[in-house]
């Protein structure tokens, strides 16, 4: 793979000829995504190329700018490495040609990071770079845990140590007397070499019963934490699952930390989320990171503007004719008010016009405009639930209602106004189109499965389909628990097969959950 890549390079231009671009060398941070700070994320969402690791979370290249390259350079375990040359000549390269570029390291690149001889290589080769730090690994593991690194009357010291060292030296060459007597100690990379870490460290003087914890995973839900001894260390009885990071703490402070510090009710347990990007980074994916869960980002579809927005456009001049203008998504109330604006007016051009919502979240975006709808159906938060109550709340016949929606929106609504003698011009406000990006979770979906899958609409049900094949879609449904928002989205999954659904009682990021915790919540 990497031979082809190299192979189809340009040649490295003369410093003096080419374009300079630039390179952030970044730290993600210990595992959580929303861990990495502030400057880097702006860098990473503003970058035309992104170099990264594997350890790092993938939900962060979601983010990325449209037409952003994406280069994996992650080195697994027990497979064939990718040479830290190919790596330095990639950013060369890739700045050399002017563009941005971003190496995304997990943790902080300054620390085991190897980030001195991809900055050296960058400075001879004359190209800019920054380096912007991360949390470290240590300090993820530690906060984990609900332990400090360093502690007035324990330890006013502590050291960052790898294990894994140049395989040039041979075995560990690691001086245990002087680290048994440095504090705090945070050991890194000790995959198969816990047993020689704790024997190394008794044999330099510590304690067998010194404190030690072992953290995998920190900071993401399905971290696993091991408290004991260093005796215990040393014989092998605290062992991480194989394939994952681990950090290992000793020293005394490691003896303060509590073995169940962190478990909430969604803990271990993924879920994923299936609508637009713009949508899925809001409400819900917090609330559920608030009870444990990992989040798996597979966004389905795309919301775009309509290929002719001429005759919303023409109503909006209009609204003077409208009796009602009905709303029945999120969607549709931000494509029609950035519609609104764009022709240069604002709330005030509703005017005389009436508002009705088909429930709490188009609600919540309406009143973000300076807009409190008039009407909210009290059953049952459906378009033809809303017509309903239109129709027993006063007479429609001869009334004109606005309905903006997808080009795709279901026609109850709009068919049982009509048929009562009500004027509904449904005008398109945008599309839904089928996500072409792919999801940096996908072959993790396909191998392992998720807990829950959340459906919010009928297209993403949809769309998941067409992305994963039937065949996946199926399976990982099949092994998972479905929840939808509405009967709509529930009618969309039977007629995929999918016969076990999970409705929310309320269509809104609350109802979700509601179902959510009902089911997937571990017992307290």
């Amino acid at each position: 793979m990497w031979d082809h890549y190299m192979s189809n390079m340009s040649p490295l231009k003369n410093a003096h000829e080419a374009l300079k671009g630039f390179v952030s060398l970044i730290g993600a941070g210990p595992g959580h995504p929303q861990l990495i700070t502030r400057l880097g994320y702006e860098r990473l969402t503003a970058c035309d190329v992104i170099v990264h690791d594997r350890l790092i979370p993938c939900e962060l290249l979601l983010d990325a700018r449209a037409g952003c390259e994406l280069v994996d350079v992650g080195k697994i375990p027990g497979q064939t490495r990718i040479p830290q040359d190919f790596i330095n000549t990639i950013l060369i390269e890739k700045a050399s040609r002017g563009l941005h570029v971003v190496r995304l390291k997990g943790g902080d690149p300054s620390i085991f990071g190897r980030v001195g001889e991809e900055a050296s290589a960058l400075a001879e080769a004359g190209i800019p770079f920054e380096i912007i730090p991360g949390v470290t690994a240590a300090s993820g593991a530690a906060a984990a845990a609900g332990i400090p690194l360093t502690q007035r009357g324990l330890s006013s010291c502590v050291s960052l140590i790898t294990v894994h060292e140049d395989p040039g030296k041979g075995g560990i060459g690691l001086d245990w007397r002087v680290l048994a007597q440095s504090g705090s100690l945070a050991l890194y990379m000790a995959g198969g070499k816990t047993r020689e870490v704790g024997q190394g460290l008794i044999e330099a003087g510590l304690p067998p019963a010194t404190p030690v914890i072992l953290v995998q995973n920190a900071t993401l839900p399905d971290e696993k934490k091991w408290i004991g001894s260093l005796l215990q260390l040393s014989e092998g009885h605290i062992l991480p699952a194989p394939g994952a990071p681990f950090i290992v703490l000793v020293g005394s402070v490691a003896g303060l930390a509590l073995p169940d510090l962190k478990r909430q009710p969604l803990s271990g347990k993924s879920v994923v989320l299936t609508g637009p990007l713009s949508s899925e980074k809001e409400g819900l994916p917090g609330m559920l990171r608030l009870y444990g869960a990992e989040i798996l980002f597979c966004p389905s579809i795309e919301i775009v503007p309509p290929e002719d927005a001429r005759p919303l456009e023409e109503a909006i001049r209009n609204l003077n004719l409208y009796d009602w203008i009905l709303f029945t998504s999120r969607n549709t109330v931000d494509f029609f008010f950035e519609c609104l604006r764009g022709l240069g007016f604002d709330a005030r051009k509703i005017g005389r016009c009436r508002i009705a919502s088909v429930g709490v979240t188009t609600s919540k975006h309406l009143m973000k405009q300076g807009i409190r709808p008039d009407l909210v159906p009290a059953v049952e938060s459906t378009g033809a639930c809303l017509a309903r109550e239109l129709i027993a709340g006063e007479t429609v016949r001869d009334r004109r209602f606005l309905f903006p929606c997808s080009e795709i929106a279901g026609v109850d609504m709009s068919d049982l106004l009509t048929q009562a003698g009500a004027q509904v011009d449904r005008l398109t406000a945008y599309r839904t189109i089928t996500r072409r990006s792919d999801w940096p979770c996908r072959r993790r979906l396909i191998e392992s499965g998720c807990d829950g899958l959340s459906f919010a609409s009928p297209s993403a049900v949809d769309g998941f389909w067409e992305i994963l094949g039937a065949d996946h879609a199926s399976r990982i449904c099949r092994a998972g628990q479905v929840f939808s928002i509405g009967p709509t989205t529930t009618r969309s999954l039977a007629e995929h097969g999918v016969e076990k659904v999970h409705q929310a009682p309320q269509s809104s990021p609350e109802g979700m959950l509601g179902i959510i915790l009902e089911t997937l919540a571990s017992p307290s």
